[in-house]
């Protein structure tokens, strides 16, 4: 078990840049017949990406100010839509080549009230010769691994051109050689639904279990590719228009980072750092010896992909800066302390324990909880943290690895300023109304937070307990005949559970979410 009492980050960069110096048809690349789910991912958002690039000691650009932000392949345009709700003063622009997305996309944004978004039906190739406004971020979640090559060029260059200097872009995708195990399952899955016939959701069924059958039977490929077991038992059961656009495309590929980022070089970007925030400190998910032999590298690029065979990574989430300076440390101290940051989790939930990588991690109550008690209270900008009195007697260096810490671990998310915030509510109160007005139909909702410029994940019942009442015995009551209309179970096989037990967990989590959950929500915007 390893303890800390400190991050020993050195400042900012230091972590980062420092330390090393289908369908029946297929139109260019893009399943149409199917669509994709709907959505929201966190890594998408504004002012996260900037804290990334704060992280790495990156002049990055400021989203309390008009700026302009394109996500590429959008889907149903459920993140999109959610980001510009959270996020007014910005214009957010989504692309897809799938009409039915973009159809779903605008009614979305109709329903919600969002004014500040608009979706474009277009190809990239076609994209990239739009005379379109000049972006402050572009943003990909995933499409990079399901386009072809000549795609991708189409991307580079719509980045190339349109992209602001100092701009932010975030792309994610399928890595090696994490996947390098799939690669063949995927294979087989494809070629067996190739061969079939009908809808292509049944197809993907029919693949699945052909190829589960050939798993019990023994296939040495199976025993002796632990991952690729792994990953079957994982697909079994899920959405079938999730998997047809993660595995049944017809351009599927896992990368090497290093590929990437030399692509991405033809537009002049350079990596950043990592969405998925833990992932910028080696000493959360890197031994002591792995460390010590990505430091041996000293290029960049190979060191991401030594930590990539280190953490045998399937997927990154990278951010990438075009032609950003790197700030004096003077100005970086001022960017942080103008950073808000807000709990991302009732205050009782904050974890100061978490398993990783490296190792069982506890981090010392002493150095980390002010951080969290005093945002527990509301959300602070770092300065505001600095000097308040949870936090007293404690440096500022002390105070911002504490930060860093804590977002590292999921407790605390960098925040909007408090400037706009009352403009920020009224757009995401509007859209958060039409989303808890839908039927009760869906087991996940995601909410706009004002105060993240994000999205809120709610369960089922947690939604129930949102939109009903609020004395706790009147809450039980509505959320359980609602619960009961909607033929929902209580986790993943309550078939057998009686009106009793039903009841009782209902009352449980009621007075969880009345007690903890509510307040926290109330702070971060998405409950009245």
């Amino acid at each position: 078990m390893r303890r800390y009492a400190s991050l020993g980050v050195r400042p900012f960069g230091a972590t980062i840049r420092q330390a090393i110096m289908q369908a029946n048809s297929w139109t260019e690349g893009y399943m149409v017949d199917v669509g994709y789910t709907h959505g929201f991912y966190p890594e998408l958002t504004p002012a996260l990406l900037r804290f990334v690039a704060l992280l790495g000691g990156i002049q990055a650009p400021d989203f309390d100010r008009p700026f302009i932000y394109f996500e590429l392949g959008c889907g149903n345009g459920y993140s999109t839509t959610l980001l510009a709700a959270a996020n007014p003063a910005g214009r957010f622009i989504g692309v897809d080549f799938n009409p039915a997305h973009i159809r779903n996309a605008r009614s979305l944004a109709q329903e919600g009230g969002v004014a500040n978004v608009e979706f474009l039906e277009r190809s990239f190739a076609a994209l990239a010769e739009m005379d379109l406004a000049q972006a402050d971020c572009i943003a990909l979640h995933g499409v990079y691994s399901w386009v072809g090559a000549e795609s991708r060029r189409h991307i580079v260059e719509f980045i190339r051109r349109r992209l602001k200097p100092g701009g932010i872009a975030y792309v994610s995708y399928n890595s090696l050689p994490g996947l390098g195990q799939v690669m063949p399952l995927r294979r087989l899955l494809t070629d067996h639904a190739n061969r079939g016939t009908g809808p292509l959701p049944s197809r993907i069924g029919q693949s699945i279990d052909f190829v589960r059958r050939l798993q019990y039977a023994g296939a040495d490929y199976f025993r002796t590719s632990p991952i690729a077991n792994a990953r079957l038992d994982s697909i079994v059961g899920q959405d079938p228009d999730y998997l047809a656009h993660e595995y049944y495309n017809e351009h599927w590929t896992p990368f090497y980072h290093a590929d990437v980022a030399h692509d991405l070089a033809g537009a002049d970007l350079q990596y950043a750092g990592s969405a998925q925030l833990i992932e910028n400190f080696d000493q959360f998910t890197l031994s002591p010896a792995m460390a010590a032999l990505v430091a041996e590298t000293g290029d960049q690029r190979m060191a991401e992909t030594v930590k990539d065979f280190a953490r045998n990574r399937g997927f990154r989430k990278d951010v990438f800066t075009r032609s950003a300076p790197m700030a004096a440390q003077p100005d970086l101290e001022a960017l942080l302390g103008r950073t808000r940051f807000a709990l991302a989790r009732p205050r009782g939930g904050c974890r100061l324990t978490e398993k990783t990588p490296a190792g069982d991690l506890v981090l010392q109550t002493d150095v980390y909880a002010p951080v969290l008690d005093a945002l527990a209270r509301r959300p602070m900008t770092f300065d505001e943290l600095a000097s308040a009195s949870e936090t007293a007697g404690m440096t500022r260096p002390r105070v911002r690895q504490a930060v860093f810490g804590m977002a590292a671990l999921g407790n605390i998310v960098p925040a909007l300023p408090a400037a706009g915030e009352e403009a920020r509510w009224t757009a995401a109160a509007s859209f958060n109304r039409a989303i808890l007005a839908r039927p009760v139909d869906a087991e996940n909702v995601m909410l706009a937070s004002p105060i993240w410029g994000s999205g809120v994940a709610l369960n089922l019942l947690d939604k129930l307990l949102l939109i009903g009442p609020r004395r706790h015995d009147d809450a039980v009551e509505h959320a359980l005949k609602a619960w009961l209309s909607s033929g929902s179970r209580l986790g993943s096989d309550r078939s057998g559970v009686s009106l009793q037990e039903t009841r009782a967990m209902i009352d449980e989590r009621a007075a969880y979410f009345l007690g903890e959950l509510l307040p926290f929500f109330r702070q971060i915007g998405v409950a009245e």
